[in-house]
């Protein structure tokens, strides 16, 4: 059965069942049983500028990609709908102060038609005084408890999320390296919320397990919210994930020798204060990529760098909110076997703003500004369509409508 076939049972099924309540984020916000249809639609009109790619010829980091001179990031108008989706979530009363919560999420392609059933958030569980438990396809921990502040309703998979910047590294363009993925094969726990005081901890593996490796990732965090001030510390492993070989270039890659393992860690810090009409967000994030079981002269060793976030968001009426973030990646430390290595030009900033007009509850008209600044030997980014050449700075501006329902 395909996508399209099944995603239309399940909203006929759907609509023959009295609604919970509706609800946005939240897995039991339906006081009752019954199930709830809940979604968001957010095309945004894009344009997307590059410039400043650095000279070929140019000495950069040791483990930066060769710079080519050549940009390429396209100026190009586009529509994108990176944050629409669609969701059904259910809840049944166990007795006993227990409760069976379920979530479907998929995303939805307001602007071609595409889309993937059950690709977001999607998982079954219990809850109840003990906490929740849930086993499915979800964020971890490490993302839910840090980059808090949404960006007027944005977290991620936008050219204003933070995480482009905040949670991976600027020596190549492969997601290996992130610290802001939903994980698949989830097992995860919070715990219930004890005087202000909360944890929370994930498991997930790639079931790819060999001889040598076995890929997955550890995820943990605990939080402390007392009145307006929110304070939290979370910490994530990746084993054979390689974040740092799948990101360097190919003669000092470890990916393809078998007797090599990674460990890859960070560590994050937040804090958050809500002053009524405003609320600002601090973060610090430590990343370490490590790899092992290698003696060959040149191959990858470690990489570690911090990064941080100022975030700002602002009601200034019952329709005008505006949004604003600073985020900087220093470049950052190196080594590798038997060679020297450095990290010059690895560093990156991100500066972004936004205003959002309701015109009710649920919809909203949203404009958007970006500009990412690579240091001389970097690549971060925020498009959706083109990876930077080394050291090219992105500027995007969109215009959009938001729904949700």
């Amino acid at each position: 059965m395909n996508q399209k076939k099944l995603l239309a049972m399940l909203v006929a099924g759907a609509c023959a069942i009295p609604f919970a309540a509706y609800a946005d984020d939240d897995d039991d916000k339906g006081a009752a049983d019954g199930v709830t249809l809940y979604g968001k639609l957010y095309p945004e009109i894009v344009s997307t500028r590059g410039s400043g790619a650095t000279s070929a010829g140019t000495t950069v980091a040791t483990i930066a990609a060769t710079p080519t001179g050549s940009g390429a990031i396209l100026s190009s108008l586009t529509m994108q709908s990176s944050n629409s989706r669609l969701g059904f979530r259910g809840r049944e009363g166990l007795g006993s102060g227990m409760t069976a919560i379920w979530q479907i999420e998929s995303t939805v392609g307001v602007d071609d038609g595409t889309g993937t059933f059950g690709a977001r958030d999607t998982f079954v569980g219990l809850k109840g005084g003990f906490g929740t438990v849930r086993l499915g396809n979800m964020d971890t921990v490490f993302k839910t408890y840090g980059d808090e502040l949404s960006f007027l309703g944005v977290s991620s998979g936008n050219l204003v999320s933070t995480s482009n910047i905040l949670r991976k590294t600027g020596f190549g363009t492969n997601s290996a390296s992130s610290f802001h993925l939903r994980r698949i094969n989830s097992e995860r726990y919070d715990s219930p919320n004890i005087g202000g005081f909360q944890f929370a901890a994930q498991y997930s593996s790639n079931e790819a397990k060999t001889a040598t490796r076995d890929p997955r990732v550890l995820s943990l965090g605990a939080k402390y919210q007392f009145g307006k001030l929110e304070v939290s510390l979370a910490h994530e492993i990746h084993n054979d994930l390689f974040g740092g070989s799948r990101n360097v270039r190919t003669s000092q890659s470890n990916f393809a020798d078998l007797g090599v393992n990674s460990k890859d860690k960070a560590t994050q810090f937040m804090v958050k204060y809500d002053l009524g009409a405003h609320s600002i967000e601090f973060d610090i994030n430590d990343k370490k990529y490590n790899e092992s079981g290698t003696a060959v002269t040149g191959r990858f060793q470690q990489y570690h760098n911090k990064s941080y976030l100022l975030a700002m968001e602002s009601k200034w009426s019952n329709t005008w909110k505006t949004a604003f973030h600073y985020v900087k990646s220093a470049a950052g430390s190196c080594s590798l076997i038997g060679a020297a290595c450095n990290t010059n030009g690895l560093d990156g900033t991100q500066v972004s703003v936004g205003a959002q007009y309701a015109f009710s509850k649920r919809t909203n008209l949203f404009f958007l500004y970006s500009q990412l600044r690579n240091g001389y030997a970097a690549r971060y980014s925020n498009s959706a369509l083109d990876s930077p050449s080394v050291g090219e700075d992105i500027r995007q501006a969109a215009l959009g409508l938001s729904h949700s329902f």
